[in-house]
């Protein structure tokens, strides 16, 4: 049983705009819009939620149902929200929140509209504390910008709803000031070194990258931050725009670079971006910004890391093969910054909706670093405060099914007479940690200029996933319907390797399956023994464990700094050129080691070599069973008409070791 809705619209002018903008001051409201950001990548709207009747607060186990008015304690008191209460009273928060959408009718026009705090990737990592992970909020009323600009008024009308309230709702608890002080975490220079020491953790072999952030503090009293918000609103559009207020006391406000999921039906796509320059004065200074940005390896190598990491996170949400890719780089310009952004895009699996793509991103890779496990680790030690909303989701999710959810940073919070700032940047093993601190204060400006207060001090008065490869194909009937259409089967050993769900989906994509109790294994990272007595069983190695076993092969190798994330030319040769149908292939490496020079001992073929050093890229021995790729197949850098090699080396090694056991008399 659901709740039935109609839905009322009208044009809304300015006047009404500017009064709900103004009205989250006081009380609770939301302003989610995309305002800014690359047009047909983009996608323009926004949505204002005007004197809300709910806010739902999820924690670790539970949904804390606060009635904001009559109408919606007599809401979720009635029937139809029978499953939403007894699910907000345990299990998971996500399931609840299903569950209230799922009461009242799938139109675009109903939605919850809110913010997960930092902490909220505790749902996905399975860890629990204490607090709320942020809140959500419904309303009977809002406004809504569509893609041309124009404001509409929409209502929803229960004209056969009982609101009558059985008691007037509880007063919401406003926390006054904290004890804060307008304090920066760190003294000027001290962050350059916070920087270096998490450049010298990038140098364990289970740390990829590492975001890194400080948090600023100016005194605040008699600001308005609703004014503030509309003058950043205003003079820096940007694709995650929001201002919101759940009630407490505490407003937030930013115009965030990052629109990180996007659901619209099946088709689920992400907005990843890294790499900030400062943007110079006029069209010509522009230029030269993103000149300089698109001259920097660094930061090409660091959204590339992004893009893989949460290509990682989402693959196993989708169809397998459909997650892509689609835009590297583009150039996006904002009012005080110039970033690139990539565009990745894929099909939603059946079962499978925005709350979990949702929960899969909560903690995102360009905010954390990758593996996220290793990455939270470094950050508590090295941050000197906790991260509160900075790094969080502003999130929109309608009732069709549709989502928008935008990166929480580039955001000042306003709470008794204090104002923060969090700002931070995305690290290499290669990154300089005086740029990098140049670029987080570059980040506060247009927070502080919005506020009206100076940058400086001078004057100055916060889906579990699986745990082996086997769990990483596709759950249940569609893991059957998969299976059934791949004809080669390989028993993967990731263990400890950040983009093991990414190389399960380059494996199906062309035609091979993971079964823990296949024959020919497939090793990447620091997963698995390549070079253990099990070998002459057949093997494919992939990354850095690929350089272990040519080292032992006679090979001359190298420990190098890290270099993740960066973009390989590579040509085939006669190996595997009747495989690879273009003479020119683009291939992604994370990698710690390096072959010392070109000359290959006797046995082996190399099918790929770099363009720029010669060295080889893609090397086989049918004597020992072995193919080694020193590229990953599954990063968003690796262009798909260098996956055939990938298969070849399947292929390779299944008639090796076929022929092999033949001649032993074992098949």
């Amino acid at each position: 049983m659901t709740v039935r809705v109609r839905v009322d619209r009208r044009r809304a002018d300015a006047a009404e705009i500017d009064a709900a903008i103004a009205a989250i001051e006081h009380g609770p409201g939301f302003y989610f819009g995309t305002d800014g950001g690359i047009a047909g990548l983009h996608p323009f709207g926004a949505t204002l939620l005007v004197e809300p009747s709910l806010c739902l607060r999820p924690g670790d186990r539970s949904v804390a149902i606060e009635p904001l008015d009559a109408f919606g304690a007599a809401l979720v008191g009635s029937t139809p929200f029978d499953d939403f209460r007894r699910r907000a009273s345990g299990g998971p928060p996500v399931a609840a929140l299903r569950a209230f959408l799922a009461a009242l009718p799938s139109l675009p026009e109903v939605r919850l509209i809110g913010a997960w705090r930092f902490d909220a990737h505790r749902l996905a990592t399975g860890t629990h504390g204490s607090g709320d992970l942020g809140f959500f909020l419904f309303g009977r009323t809002l406004l809504e910008r569509d893609a041309s600009g124009g404001w509409h008024r929409v209502s929803l009308a229960f004209d056969d709803f009982d609101t009558r309230p059985s008691g007037s709702p509880p007063p919401i608890a406003r926390r006054g000031h904290d004890g804060r002080k307008a304090v920066d975490d760190f003294a000027a220079g001290a962050y350059a070194n916070v920087v270096a020491r998490g450049i010298d953790a990038l140098s364990n072999p289970g740390l990829v990258s590492l975001t890194l952030s400080q948090r600023f503090r100016r005194h605040a009293a008699g600001i308005s931050a609703t004014a503030a918000f509309e003058r950043l609103r205003r003079a820096n559009p940007a694709p995650a725009t929001f201002c919101f207020h759940d009630g407490s006391g505490e407003r937030v406000f930013g115009a965030s670079p990052d629109l990180q999921v996007v659901v619209r039906g099946r088709c689920v796509e992400s907005l990843p971006v890294c790499g900030t320059v400062a943007r110079g004065d006029g069209a010509v200074g522009e230029a030269e910004s993103l000149r300089a940005l698109y001259a920097s390896e660094v930061d090409a190598a660091s959204l590339a890391v992004c893009s893989d990491a949460l290509k990682n996170d989402l693959v196993p949400l989708c169809e397998p093969g459909t997650l892509q890719l689609t835009d590297r780089r583009r150039p996006m310009s904002l009012a005080t910054v110039v970033h690139a952004v990539d565009r990745l895009a894929g099909t939603l699996r059946d079962g499978v909706d925005a709350w979990d793509a949702l929960v899969a991103t909560a903690a995102p890779p360009m905010l954390v670093g990758a593996p996220r496990r290793e990455a939270l680790a470094a950050i508590a030690s090295l941050e000197a405060s906790p991260r509160g909303w900075y790094g969080g989701l502003v999130v929109e999710v309608r009732g069709n099914g549709d989502a928008r959810v935008g990166t929480l940073l580039r955001a000042a919070s306003l709470q008794g007479g204090i104002a923060e700032v969090s700002t931070g940047g995305e690290l290499l093993a290669d990154s300089d940690p005086a740029h990098e601190a140049e670029e987080s204060r570059v980040k506060a400006v247009s927070l502080w200029r919005a506020l009206g207060l100076d940058g400086n001090r001078a004057g100055d008065a916060s889906i579990v996933w699986p745990t082996s490869p086997s769990d990483l194909a596709p759950a249940g009937a569609g893991r059957e319907r998969v299976a059934a259409t791949l004809d080669i089967a390989v028993r993967l050993e990731a263990d400890g390797d950040p983009f093991a769900a990414s190389l399960v989906d380059a494996l199906a994509s062309i035609g091979v399956r993971v079964d823990p109790s296949a024959r020919i294994r497939v090793v990447a990272g620091t997963g698995g023994d390549a070079t253990s007595a099990e070998a002459s069983a057949g093997c494919i190695v992939i990354g850095d464990a690929a350089f272990v076993v040519l080292q032992q092969s006679g090979f001359a190798v190298e420990r190098t700094a890290p270099r993740h994330g960066r973009l390989a030319r590579a040509a085939p040769t006669a190996g595997v050129a009747f495989i690879v149908d273009q003479p020119l292939v683009h291939v992604g490496v994370h990698a710690r080691h390096r072959l010392h020079h070109n000359d290959v001992p006797a046995g082996w073929q190399v099918w790929l070599r770099e363009t720029a050093t010669g060295r080889p890229l893609a090397l086989f021995s049918s004597v020992s069973a072995f193919a080694c790729l020193l590229f990953r197949p599954e990063s968003t850098l690796t262009d798909r008409a260098a996956l055939p090699v990938l298969r070849h080396a399947i292929d390779s090694v299944l008639a090796a070791t076929s022929s092999t056991a033949a001649a032993r008399g074992m098949i």
